[in-house]
């Protein structure tokens, strides 16, 4: 979280990236980009921002994962929590605001959860990065002029040093 070096790629990481990452069985495709994506923000080449919802969605799908069987990496929670310490959460009332959120996923017409990340991306001039090819599709399909900048996991490239 310290100070932020000035050519640090700046990223906002939707809970499904990082699933990508523990759940097992996900294809290589999204898997392999994904763990780029958070060995470097681990190691600080890449500074990563998220909702202060996303452990809780990140739990959920591995909750939902669990119940259905699906292969998790070793300790997944203590992954999470070493990757929490390296990201910088925003906070409802503090960093972001519902009603906000909620005017963002009307004009953007995408679903609140989705429209909380993009707001935070377009406050921090960051990528938003997800799993959700159908999502990314729509975005690049309707080419509003506020939007940040979208990508698809598959597509993530670790930044040249």
């Amino acid at each position: 979280m310290g100070q932020q070096d000035r050519t640090q790629e700046i990223v906002v990481v939707n809970a499904s990236v990082f699933l990508a990452v523990i759940l097992l069985d996900e294809p290589l495709e999204i898997g392999l980009p994904a763990g780029a994506l958070v060995a470097d923000i681990l190691s600080g080449k890449i500074c990563a921002h998220v909702p202060d919802r996303f452990e809780d969605e990140v739990l959920g799908g591995l909750v939902e994962a669990l119940t259905k069987g699906r292969p998790v990496a070793a300790q997944p929670l203590l992954a999470l929590q070493e990757l929490l310490t390296k990201m910088t959460v925003h906070r409802r009332g503090v960093d972001w605001e519902a009603s906000e959120v909620f005017a963002a996923a009307l004009r953007w017409r995408v679903s609140y959860y989705d429209a909380l990340y993009l707001v935070i991306a377009q406050r921090v001039g960051g990528t938003y990065w997800t799993a959700d090819k159908k999502l990314l599709r729509y975005l690049q399909r309707q080419k509003f002029s506020d939007l940040p900048q979208v990508g698809w996991i598959g597509n993530f490239k670790s930044p040249q040093t």
